[in-house]
């Protein structure tokens, strides 16, 4: 016999587990905890908790009332789902997530409240430097990771290709501005 809101007893939907981050996101996003969006919404802080977990479904009703509290349109609760089907074949996420997972939502967490750190940056001078750090920051980290791997494997990597690649050129690496 099934339980309700569950596909199966020992996982969750994966679907309800990716509504439920995106749920989190919006959440981080704008800056609330979850016992203030329940309050707002007439719900528990545990009940929101576990919509943000995947335990519980989110109704299409409850998921119209979120939408409107974010001034989000509801398909926003589903953006990147395909993708991530894709990726992971039809698989079930499993209630005893590993390591990895674990990791991805920090991770996630910390890039929530970069996002709403950045959003509140009002200069614009402030907001590019601050853009321009984050993308030397990566193609630095891309560069090494070239390096290494193309060291294990006997080759020469290039220098400034993750930059070339996205159209930023050489002008971007010396200190110009975009």
């Amino acid at each position: 016999m099934k339980r309700r809101g569950r596909e199966k007893k020992e996982g969750l939907n994966e679907v309800d587990v990716f509504v439920g981050q995106r749920l989190r996101e919006l959440r981080m996003l704008a800056g609330l905890s979850q016992s203030d969006v329940a309050s707002a919404l007439g719900l528990t802080f545990q009940q929101l908790q576990k919509y943000e977990r995947g335990f519980n479904r989110v109704s299409s009703s409850r998921l119209f009332k979120l939408g409107q509290f974010f001034r989000v349109p509801v398909s926003v609760f589903f953006e990147g789902l395909e993708n991530r089907q894709a990726a992971a074949e039809g698989g079930e996420v499993h209630a005893t997530g590993g390591g990895e997972e674990q990791e991805n939502t920090l991770q996630s967490r910390e890039a929530l409240m970069l996002a709403r750190y950045f959003q509140s940056i009002r200069d614009p001078q402030i907001r590019a430097a601050i853009r321009e750090l984050a993308e030397r920051c990566a193609e630095q980290q891309a560069d090494a990771g070239a390096v290494a791997g193309d060291a294990s494997a006997g080759g020469a990597a290039s220098s400034g290709t993750s930059a070339s690649r996205r159209g930023r050129g050489r002008r971007a690496e010396q200190g110009g501005h975009a």
